[in-house]
């Protein structure tokens, strides 16, 4: 729609080394760790209109750290869907970020609506079980 942005918060492992602009909208910067509930409870009380869901922990280290990826790209997903749900009467717009790691290899270009979904990396099945969340939790 045609509304102003008037507030940006980023969340991050780390601070985010951003300033906002004069004539931006607010920037709050948190940091924490996505696999925390806690965390991410508290970062959905504020009720974001809209949430831009970036976290992952990539192909290599998630297949040379199968917990850690697995922490942090399925509950820590999973987390913010809960978040969401456990809010009455809230319903955000979430852009969750996947990967053509979903598909395997080889793949077809350009790649279909109807092409199907054969993992073959810990990180492609992380983000593949995401998105399937995504499509259950949206239908609560």
């Amino acid at each position: 729609g045609d509304q102003a942005v008037t507030e940006i918060t980023a969340f991050d492992v780390v601070p985010a080394d951003l300033t906002a602009g004069k004539d931006g909208p607010a920037l709050t910067i948190r940091a924490g760790d996505v696999s925390d509930d806690s965390t991410v409870r508290g970062l959905i009380a504020a009720r974001p209109d809209v949430i831009f869901h970036l976290a992952a922990i990539v192909s290599g280290e998630a297949e040379a750290d199968f917990d850690k990826g697995y922490r942090i790209n399925l509950d820590g997903t999973r987390h913010l869907f809960e978040a969401i749900r456990a809010q009455a009467d809230y319903r955000p717009r979430v852009v969750y970020t996947s990967s053509i790691a979903v598909f395997g290899t080889p793949f077809e270009e350009p790649i279909t609506d109807t092409f199907i979904t054969a993992p073959l990396t810990s990180y492609g099945t992380q983000k593949m079980i995401g998105e399937l969340l995504l499509n259950d939790y949206s239908r609560r």
